[in-house]
C-alpha cells in the first residue's frame, strides 16, 4: 500500500459514520498524515481528504462529518446527505460499531435508502470478539444486498479486504436498488405520494422517489424546500395534508412511525446476525500452559492433531482403519472405511450412477448415458465427497475460534513460525490446507500484514490436501506391504511437504517481497468460554460454500473434459484409451517419466494422470481408473500400471508437490490480484516437484 500526497484519484470514497465509531482512526490508518483539511462550502464544518494507492488505483477518501442520521437537524447532517447524492463519490463507506450494532446501524440503513452503492464496515471486531459479541457479516451482506466487511481500524485487520471491495464496487455497474423498509401503516401514504412524484421527477433527480416521499411525510424542511423549488408547492401541500391525516388516524406523527420502523428493521437484523456470549476474563493455568515455550506448542499440536484425527476418521476412516488393520482387525478397519461419510457418499453416488444408467438405457444414446454417469454424476460425487471433511474441519476450527483457544494456539506457535518468517496465526491456513488448499489460501485474509498474506498464500499449496491424501492412500495401500510401511509412507510425504512449505514461505518473503524480519503478532486474547454453536455454524457454512463455489464447478468441468478426452480420439469414439486424445496429451510429457525409470504405456498413462491432476488431484485416480476399463477396482487399476515401490514413492512425492489444482491457482490470483504470483506458484511447484522427486528416486535406487 503506497500513500499519495497529490494527484487526481481514480475512485472517490465518502466515509460516513456516527461520532466515536472509529472513523478518524480508520481514515488516518488508510491515508496516514497526507491529509488535506478545508471547510465544506458555505459552512464551518471541516472537510478532510486523503489519498492512497491500492492495486494500482488511486483511491481518494472524503471524511464526512460524524452524524447519527441524515435529517436536516444540523449542518453536519445536511453536508453528509448532500455529498452522498452529489454524484462525486463512487462508493459510500459507512462504519458501524461492532460493540454497539443496534445503535450504529441506523445510519447505514438511512444511507442505503438513498443509494445502493454502499459498503458497510463493522469496526472494532477484535474488541467485540473479546467481549463475546459475534457479527455474522455474511448474513448482513445477504440481507442488505451489499458488501459487509469486518475490520479493526486500530490493528489493521480486514483493511486490505476493504480496499479490494472498494475497487470491485467502484468498477462495476449499479446492480441493486436502494433499500426498501416496510413502514407499516405509513405505506399507503408513501405509495400515494410516490405516484404523484413519479409523473414530475426529472431524469437527473438524484434522490429516489420513495425516499423523497418518506422525508416529506416526516416533515423534513430541507426536502420540502427542495421539492417546492423543483416540482411545485402542491406536492408539499399534499404531503402535509397526508401527514395530518395520518397523525389524526393513528395518534402519532409519521416521523415517529418512520423512526421506529427503521429501528425495528435494525433490531430484526441484529437478532438474526449478532450473537452475544457472556464472558469474563480470568487468567488461568491454561493460559500459563500455552505461554510456556515447550508445553504451549505441544498442547496446541495435540489439539490440532485431535481435530484432524476426528475430521479424517469421520470422513474417510483414516487413520483409524489402518490402526485396526495393523492390529489384526482387518474386517473392522474395512468397515470403518466403508461406512465413513466419504464411503457412504461413494455408495450413494454409485447407486445414483447405476440407477441413471438403467433409466437412460434404451432411451438415450450411449455417449449421453456415459457422460451423465461418468462425467456429471461422477464429478458431483467427487466434489461432495470432500465437503464433509471441509465442514467438519471448519466446524472444529470455528469452535476453537469462538472459545478463545485459537488465539492461544496462534500465540504458542508464534515463536516457531517466526523462524520461517511468519506469525503464529499462519498455523490456521496450514491446518485448513490439510483439508483443501482453496480455503487455506482464502483464510490468509485473517493475517494482518500484506507480505505475510502473500508468502503464506503462495506456500500453503505445498501442504497435502485431502485430495492428495486419497491418491497417496490408494497407491500406498496397494503397492506397499504392511500397515506400518504404509503409515510411514504417508507420514514421510506429509512431513516433507509441510517442511518445504515453511521453507518456501520464508524464501518468498525474503527474496520476492524483501522482508527479512517476521511480522509482529497483533492478537486480542479473548476469555475462554463455551462456543456458541450458532456462531460455529456461521463459520462452517460461510467457509464451506466458498469451497463449493471455488472448487465444485472446476471439478465438475474436469470430469466432463476428462470423459471426453478418454472417450474420443482423432478418429472419433474409441474403445482403447491408447487411441484417445488423453493418450496424445500424455505422450507429450511422457519423456519425463523416464527420469523415474518408467517407459512404454505406463509412462504416458502416468503422464496423463499428472495432467489430469493439474485440474484437480482426485483426477489422478479418475484417470488411472478410466485408463484401465477392465479393472474392477482402483486397486486393480493401480496394479495395472506396473510400477515398483521406488517409482511409486517418487511418483507420490511429485504428485504431492506439484500444482494442487486449478481452483487453488485461481484463488491465489483472486486473493493477490497478481497473475505473476499465480504463474510463479505454478512454476516453482513444478520445478520443485521434479527436482525433489527425482533426487529421492535416484537416492532410493542407489540404496535399495
Amino acid at each position: 500500500m503506497k500513500r499519495l500526497s497529490v494527484g487526481e484519484c481514480d475512485i472517490v470514497v465518502a466515509v460516513a459514520g456516527n461520532p466515536n465509531v472509529g472513523k478518524s482512526t480508520l481514515f488516518n490508518r488508510l491515508t496516514g498524515e497526507l491529509v488535506h483539511v478545508a471547510n465544506w462550502p458555505g459552512v464551518t464544518v471541516a472537510r478532510s481528504e486523503g489519498r492512497v494507492i491500492f492495486d494500482g488505483r488511486r483511491i481518494c477518501f472524503v471524511d464526512l462529518p460524524g452524524t447519527y442520521g441524515l435529517s436536516s437537524t444540523s449542518p453536519e447532517e445536511r453536508v453528509a446527505r448532500d455529498y452522498i447524492v452529489s454524484g462525486e463519490p463512487d462508493v459510500i463507506l459507512v462504519l458501524a460499531d461492532a460493540l454497539a450494532p443496534e445503535r450504529t446501524l441506523y445510519l447505514p440503513v438511512q444511507v442505503l435508502e438513498l443509494t445502493p452503492r454502499v459498503i458497510v464496515a463493522f469496526n472494532k471486531v477484535d474488541a467485540a470478539h473479546a467481549t463475546g459479541i459475534h457479527i455474522h457479516v455474511d448474513g448482513f451482506s445477504r440481507e442488505l444486498r451489499i458488501p459487509v466487511i469486518a475490520i479493526s481500524a486500530s490493528t489493521g485487520q480486514g483493511l486490505e479486504e476493504l480496499l479490494r471491495t472498494i475497487v470491485e464496487e467502484a468498477y462495476q455497474p449499479p446492480r441493486r436498488e436502494p433499500l426498501t423498509i416496510n413502514y407499516g401503516t405509513l405505506e399507503p401514504y408513501i405509495d400515494r405520494l410516490v405516484e404523484k412524484l413519479k409523473s414530475r421527477l426529472s431524469p437527473d433527480e438524484p434522490y429516489p422517489a420513495r425516499w423523497i416521499a418518506v422525508k416529506l411525510l416526516e416533515g423534513d424542511e430541507d426536502v420540502e424546500r427542495y421539492v417546492e423549488q423543483r416540482y411545485g408547492r402542491d406536492v408539499v401541500e399534499e404531503a402535509l395534508r397526508m401527514s395530518g391525516e395520518y397523525a389524526e388516524t393513528y395518534g402519532r406523527p409519521p416521523s415517529e412511525t418512520a423512526i421506529s420502523s427503521r429501528y425495528s428493521f435494525v433490531d430484526s437484523l441484529v437478532r438474526r446476525h449478532v450473537v452475544r456470549k457472556r464472558v469474563e476474563y480470568k487468567p488461568s493455568r491454561m493460559d500459563e500452559a500455552f505461554l510456556k515455550p515447550v508445553i504451549g506448542p505441544l498442547l496446541s499440536t495435540l489439539i490440532l492433531f485431535l481435530i484432524l484425527f476426528i475430521a479424517f476418521t469421520v470422513n474417510t476412516g483414516f487413520p483409524l482403519n489402518l490402526v485396526f488393520s495393523y492390529m489384526g482387525y482387518e474386517g473392522l478397519g474395512e468397515a470403518i472405511e466403508k461406512y465413513s461419510l466419504s464411503g457412504l457418499l461413494g455408495i450413494l453416488f454409485s447407486m445414483a450412477g447405476s440407477a441413471t444408467s438403467s433409466w437412460l438405457s434404451g432411451i438415450a444414446p450411449g455417449w449421453l448415458t456415459s457422460l451423465i454417469d461418468d462425467g456429471i454424476i461422477g464429478g458431483v460425487g467427487a466434489v461432495l465427497s470432500f465437503l464433509p471433511l471441509i465442514m467438519i474441519i471448519y466446524a472444529l476450527l470455528g469452535a476453537l475460534e469462538d472459545s478463545g483457544l485459537a488465539a492461544r494456539i496462534a500465540m504458542s506457535f508464534d515463536s516457531t513460525f517466526r523462524r520461517f518468517g511468519a506469525s503464529g496465526k499462519a498455523v490456521f491456513p496450514y491446518i485448513l490446507s490439510l483439508g483443501c488448499n482453496v480455503p487455506g489460501v482464502l483464510s490468509t485474509r485473517a493475517l494482518e500484514e500484506r507480505e505475510e498474506r502473500i508468502a503464506v498464500a503462495l506456500s500453503v499449496p505445498l501442504v497435502p490436501c485431502q485430495a492428495r491424501l486419497v491418491v497417496i492412500m490408494a497407491f500406498a495401500s496397494v503397492l506397499f506391504k504392511g500397515g506400518l510401511t504404509q503409515a510411514l509412507v504417508v507420514l514421510s510425504i506429509y512431513l516433507l511437504a509441510i517442511t518445504l512449505a515453511l521453507i518456501v514461505g520464508k524464501a518468498i518473503r525474503a527474496l520476492l517481497l524483501g522482508k527479512k524480519e517476521p511480522p509482529e503478532l497483533l492478537l486480542e486474547i479473548p476469555p475462554i468460554h463455551n462456543p456458541s454453536w450458532r456462531v460455529v455454524w456461521w463459520h462452517t457454512w460461510d467457509n464451506s460454500k466458498h469451497f463449493l463455489k471455488k472448487a465444485g464447478t472446476v471439478i465438475l468441468v474436469l470430469s466432463i473434459v476428462s470423459w471426453f478426452l478418454l472417450s474420443y480420439g482423432p478418429g472419433g469414439a474409441v474403445n482403447n484409451p491408447a487411441d484417445s486424445y488423453a493418450a496424445i496429451l500424455g505422450r507429450l510429457i511422457s519423456p519425463l517419466a523416464s527420469i523415474y525409470g518408467v517407459h512404454g504405456d505406463a509412462a504416458w498413462k502416468l503422464a496423463y494422470a499428472f495432467e489430469n491432476g493439474f485440474i484437480a488431484k482426485e483426477g489422478v485416480l479418475d484417470a488411472v481408473m478410466l485408463l484401465h476399463p477392465q479393472a474392477k477396482s482402483i486397486s486393480d487399476a493401480v496394479r495395472a500400471l506396473g510400477i515398483n515401490v521406488v517409482q511409486a514413492y517418487s511418483f507420490l512425492v511429485a504428485m504431492t508437490l506439484y500444482v494442487p489444482c486449478v481452483a487453488t491457482i485461481a484463488v491465489i490470483y483472486s486473493e493477490t490480484r497478481r497473475a505473476s504470483y499465480a504463474a510463479l506458484t505454478i512454476a516453482y511447484m513444478i520445478i520443485l516437484a521434479i527436482i525433489v522427486s527425482a533426487g529421492i528416486y535416484w537416492a532410493l535406487e542407489a540404496l535399495l
